[in-house]
């Protein structure tokens, strides 16, 4: 081949990758080459695990903080009156993760966004591919709306525990949109993880006293909406799934593109709403009172009250930062593993919340988890088959009876090797009968 076809790139179509072909000036360069073509895959590869697992870890950890940070500015008072904007709350989370869509544009437009592409996905190239995100948009716009009105009645943990459930719309909406098959392992797994949500849902109600029944009525509510939260999670993580499976798309684009519809829509219909419209709870429970009247949220109210107490406004701050880097790092364990990992990191990060909830209720700083141990001991319960239940369904115990894929496999190989080695003792049988019966030539000259 001509030198300067060695040195120019090979035009491929838009679906692969451009190659650069280079030639060695000499043998020196050539073994450095091969040195470094030796050691850069392996160092590569084990570079790219380290940084899937980090955001595996980080997803736990930041996603038990994020909750507790939440819980800290609701159970904040100003002035008397507790800082409930449940859903200023949600505007600001999805301007936090909008700021990833803003680093994404930049970087395309400096040519520096790298992006590993596969060459059997699209390219999202037109206003009707971008339109595919607004799926996952609108059920993480209605859930986290739901989720943080409902975290105003409950114990954080108990939001946690109610959230890890979404595993179970997540095998829904997965076996519906992948046609995935399910094993009798998978549906064991799902029925703990239902044992469990039942009995972290019945936990608060069980072994309720006197002084704190007052808000009975919404915490029953607040149990209610998460359930639907649960279901809304579940498309949230499929259909996310399922643009990765369609289409190249860097994630912070992807989860920026998600958050920039949010807070479009927050903007011009639903913040409105809430800040215009009365809210008519009982003893305007979960309210916000402006003058004489309650209403849903006032933003107003909302900036007065952030401003006037240094600690809120840091932990205000520190939901932006969390929320952001949570959900980014939630995307990138969806893209490098699947929905369902994302599920499982989900229902371990809810021991970071109960631990930290547990400790500062204990010191008596504030009111944030019920130390009945009868209530405890039946989380405790409810969580064990949830946990359990994850790692059931993901193949992570084996339990007897129960074949999982890897086992069918092993068993089918095990199979095939018999066969094979069944098929090769007849051969040699064969052949070594025909070497008796029909001597080589060589032996039949020498006895002549």
């Amino acid at each position: 081949m001509p030198q300067n076809q060695l040195n120019e790139p090979q035009a491929l179509d838009n679906k692969s990758a451009v190659i650069v072909f280079d030639c060695p000036k000499n043998k020196s360069s050539q073994t450095e080459q091969a040195t470094q073509s030796s050691k850069t895959p392996l160092t590569a590869a084990a570079t790219l695990s380290c940084i899937k697992i980090f955001h595996v870890i980080s997803y736990v950890i930041l996603g038990g903080l994020d909750t507790i940070i939440y819980k800290y500015q609701n159970t904040t008072q100003v002035d008397g009156k507790k800082f409930q904007h449940p859903f200023i709350q949600t505007f600001v989370m999805e301007v936090a993760m909008s700021f990833p869509l803003i680093w994404a544009i930049y970087k395309k437009f400096k040519k520096q966004l790298y992006l590993d592409a596969d060459p059997s996905k699209k390219m999202m190239t037109t206003w009707r591919d971008y339109l595919w995100i607004l799926i996952p948009s609108l059920c993480d716009l209605i859930g986290s709306t739901l989720q943080f009105f409902s975290l105003l009645f409950i114990d954080s943990s108990i939001y946690q525990m109610m959230r890890g459930g979404s595993i179970i719309f997540t095998a829904l909406f997965s076996k519906i949109l992948f046609k995935r098959i399910f094993l009798k392992y998978k549906y064991l797994g799902l029925l703990l993880s239902i044992i469990g949500l039942i009995l972290v849902g019945l936990s608060p109600f069980l072994f309720i006293g006197s002084s704190n029944s007052a808000n009975l009525n919404m915490q029953y509510v607040s149990v209610g909406l998460l359930v639907i939260c649960m279901a809304l999670n579940g498309g949230h993580y499929t259909s996310e799934e399922y643009i990765y499976s369609k289409y190249n798309i860097h994630p912070c684009e992807l989860l920026g593109t998600q958050a920039f519809y949010g807070v479009i829509i927050y903007m011009t219909i639903l913040l409105p709403i809430f800040c215009n419209v009365k809210c008519n709870f009982p003893n305007g429970v979960g309210c916000v009172k402006v003058g004489d009247t309650y209403y849903f949220d006032n933003l107003s109210q909302y900036i007065s009250e952030v401003t006037s107490n240094g600690w809120l406004l840091a932990f205000v701050f520190f939901g932006i930062f969390s929320k952001c880097v949570y959900n980014l790092n939630g995307i990138f364990t969806t893209k490098y593993f699947s929905s369902l990992t994302r599920s499982i990191a989900g229902a371990l990060r809810t021991l970071v919340t109960w631990m930290v909830g547990l400790i500062v209720t204990a010191v008596g700083a504030r009111k944030w988890e019920s130390l009945e141990y009868r209530t405890c001991l039946l989380m405790t319960g409810g969580y064990i088959f949830l946990f359990a239940g994850n790692l059931v369904y993901n193949e992570v115990i084996k339990v007897p009876y129960f074949n999982r894929e890897a086992d069918i496999a092993a068993d089918n190989k095990q199979v095939t090797l018999k066969v094979i080695q069944i098929e090769t003792d007849k051969v040699k049988k064969v052949e070594s009968k025909m070497s008796c019966d029909c001597p080589p030539l060589s032996i039949k000259t020498a006895c002549n």
